[in-house]
């Protein structure tokens, strides 16, 4: 029987620590990454298939340059890679389709469209949003808006950054953008040694692909 208290005197004391561990302000977590933007992203597990497609685009240098990157993550390209599969099929049921199929005029038309001339940061945004043209033509409107998520637990709703795409050829009013042409913004203001990275949420289908 002592030997079982002794036992349980030792796990609680195990699990006291790891509860103390847990409470302790590790402080503010740096935005600086500590390399160029192309090195950060092949060196990153969710950002690594995105390096790829950089390379092949053959847009390292610009990625690297003082500019802003709306980094797609590998889910979203996967799922391009999915919903062009799908598509495929629906003629040929044999058809197959990967990450290295994706053709070079479409990675030379579109990977331009997340990136962006100079310096973004969420200190530079608003609510109202600002509509930025991006290094291939298109144009995105950047917004830092709040989120009314939580309510009953926060006194303020926390701010995201928003990257929407045009739906046609003019923008939409503000409160008509369809919902599938926002893109919310998961990690922003890392800053790389040259620009500034702004990750995008998996949901986004790399290009704003659309199957329909």
């Amino acid at each position: 029987m002592k030997k079982y208290i002794y036992i349980l005197v030792i796990s609680l004391g195990f699990i006291s620590c790891i509860d103390e561990d847990y409470l302790e302000d590790g402080g503010v977590s740096s935005p600086y990454v500590g390399s160029d933007t192309y090195t950060f992203l092949k060196s990153h597990s969710q950002l690594d298939t995105l390096a790829l497609l950089i390379e092949r685009a053959d847009l390292i240098d610009e990625v690297n340059g003082e500019n802003t990157l709306f980094a797609p993550n590998n889910l979203s390209i996967q799922k391009y890679v999915n919903a062009v599969l799908a598509d495929m099929r629906e003629e040929d049921a044999e058809a197959e389709f990967t990450v290295n199929d994706i053709p070079m005029d479409t990675l030379q038309k579109y990977m331009g469209g997340y990136i962006f001339p100079g310096k973004i940061t969420r200190e530079d945004m608003t609510m109202e949003g600002e509509i930025l043209t991006a290094l291939n033509g298109e144009q995105k409107r950047i917004s830092l808006e709040p989120r009314e998520e939580y309510t009953n637990q926060l006194s303020s709703f926390p701010e995201y950054v928003f990257f929407t795409y045009k739906n046609g050829e003019e923008w939409d009013e503000w409160d008509s953008i369809d919902d599938d042409d926002v893109v919310i913004v998961r990690s922003s203001n890392l800053l790389s040694t040259s620009g500034v990275i702004h990750v995008l949420q998996g949901t986004h289908i790399l290009f704003n692909y659309d199957s329909e």
